[in-house]
């Protein structure tokens, strides 16, 4: 590994961070935090635009600058400083990598191009610690695993576009067999009255009450019908020719099924930017106990069934919304055999972490600044506070800590471009642990001031604590790498 940055990354770093200070500071980002959108669109359009921010790790085939993860990673360094209000988390780094490796070529050249663009923003709606496989294996059932809970997929309902099959030889031969019952088709839901099929009279069911009349013999009268109106007609299903090919008595091949479809109904929480989103990415329980799987379905922001609820998130800038989805029309990601599909969660939880890992190391990098600025300033006892030994100390056990985080996060993020590399989790954890240390002194060493809603300090402690809520806490995540490595497998030593 090279530690050393290229001219690009430079570059990159250096004219993301002079447009940040231009367009987000400490005001916009509280006014764009609290708009009905959750961010700025002009600074999202700004960022598209200029630096193609959405679309840097995308090849440049579907619109991408075609950089790698470890570019991404650096750039939100930056946004992580100024705490910048945009969907770049949930559109660019959860929801665009798992539609460049799963989806279809038809999916991939309609959806990337524009989340490449900014024009279209997209969210995961999945928890993301355990889907991600960052606190736990992510083969559980977080989905939903067929129980109450969690989002269910099923298949839209078909409509049979051939005629029935034979289901008897009697039947496949054009003919009833003698005492079998004729079945009636049932009608749709909602058919008027007429429609609806009588049940066959108690005389013509084999072993039923009374011997049938003879031949000659006067018919039994009828009971006048209650209410005049025509006779509801007995529907009956027809029998059906015997197919080429398929002899008499054998199942016929299925017909084809129009309507390939699914249905998505259930709830999720604490959906990243879910309430402004164009496009949910929703991660599914299909198939019941007999062929249980997850799968994800792309989801229009305007489907009809679909509730979206903003929900009071601990950090502004990170907003978050519940999913409702009430019987929601879907389209598969990818294809059915959801083979990849936790495999793909997984890799994307390592990239994640990586870029969130340099995110909280850029935010504890900016608030370890400005409480060294301000104790250079404040003095008491006729001397600035930063001389005391123990302001000192305090300050530097901080240092100390946000460059190991450093080092980690910046592995991690080239780790993320070799394979057989995982350490996001890691790095998530130490670079959590370094941005609430470095917030937490800076609230103490700002004295009272620190403590207030106007003061900045106090939301980048809630950034720290907002990230571990949502993508789990710095001992899940080192737990989890730790199951992942195996350092605490029973294995047999021979001696």
């Amino acid at each position: 590994m090279d530690a050393r940055f290229t001219a690009e990354q430079d570059e990159i770093r250096s004219a993301l961070r002079d447009l940040l200070r231009r367009r987000c500071g400490p005001a916009e980002s509280r006014s764009a935090a609290g708009t009905p959108a959750g961010y700025d669109p002009e600074l999202w359009t700004a960022l598209a635009r200029q630096l193609g921010l959405p679309g840097l790790a995308l090849p440049e085939e579907y619109g991408g600058v075609g950089c790698s993860v470890t570019e991404l990673a650096l750039a939100c360094e930056e946004t992580g400083r100024v705490l910048a209000a945009t969907p770049l988390l949930s559109t660019a780094v959860l929801v665009a990598p798992l539609i460049l490796a799963l989806g279809t070529e038809t999916q991939r050249a309609d959806l990337l191009p524009r989340l490449a663009s900014g024009s279209l923003t997209a969210a995961l709606a999945a928890p993301p610690g355990t889907a991600l496989a960052l606190t736990a294996d992510n083969t559980g059932d977080w989905s939903g695993g067929g129980r109450a809970g969690g989002v269910q997929a099923r298949p839209a309902p078909a409509t049979v576009t051939g005629p029935p099959r034979p289901t008897t030889a009697a039947t496949a031969a054009g003919g009833q067999a003698a005492g079998s019952t004729s079945r009636t088709t049932p009608p749709p839901l909602g058919a008027p009255a007429e429609q609806r099929p009588t049940e066959p009279p108690a005389d013509a069911v084999p072993g039923g009450p009374g011997p049938a009349p003879s031949e000659g013999a006067a018919a039994p009268a009828k009971p006048p019908s209650p209410t005049p109106g025509p006779t509801p007609e007995r529907r009956t299903t027809a029998p059906a020719e015997p197919r080429s090919g398929t002899a008499v008595g054998q199942t016929a091949p299925a017909p084809p099924l129009r309507g390939s479809g699914w249905r998505l109904y259930g709830q999720v929480d604490q959906v990243l930017d879910g309430h402004s989103a164009g496009l949910l990415l929703v991660a599914a329980h299909a198939g019941g106990f007999a062929r249980s799987r997850t799968l994800l379905f792309l989801v229009p922001g305007d489907a009809p069934g679909l509730v979206r609820t903003r929900q009071t998130a601990l950090d502004a800038t990170r907003p978050q919304a519940r999913i409702q989805l009430r019987d929601v029309e879907a389209e598969l990601l990818g294809t059915d055999d959801g083979a990849d599909v936790l495999g793909a969660l997984a890799r994307t939880g390592d990239t994640a972490a990586a870029v969130l890992a340099c995110e909280a190391v850029g935010a504890a990098d900016r608030v370890l600044e400005m409480t060294v600025e301000y104790v250079g300033q404040r003095e008491q006892f006729g001397r600035a506070i930063g001389s005391f030994q123990a302001v000192k100390h305090r300050l530097a056990d901080v240092y100390v800590q946000l460059q190991a985080a450093r080092s980690a996060a910046y592995f991690a993020a080239w780790a993320a471009v070799h394979e057989g590399q995982r350490a996001g989790g890691l790095a998530l954890a130490q670079a959590l642990e370094a941005l609430r240390t470095a917030a937490a002194e800076g609230i103490q060493l700002h004295g009272g001031i620190g403590f207030t809603w106007e003061h900045e300090t106090q939301r980048y402690f809630k950034r720290a604590t907002a990230d571990e809520l949502l993508f789990g806490p710095p001992h899940r995540l080192r737990a989890r790498a730790a199951d992942a490595a195996r350092l605490f497998a029973r294995a047999e030593v021979t001696v």
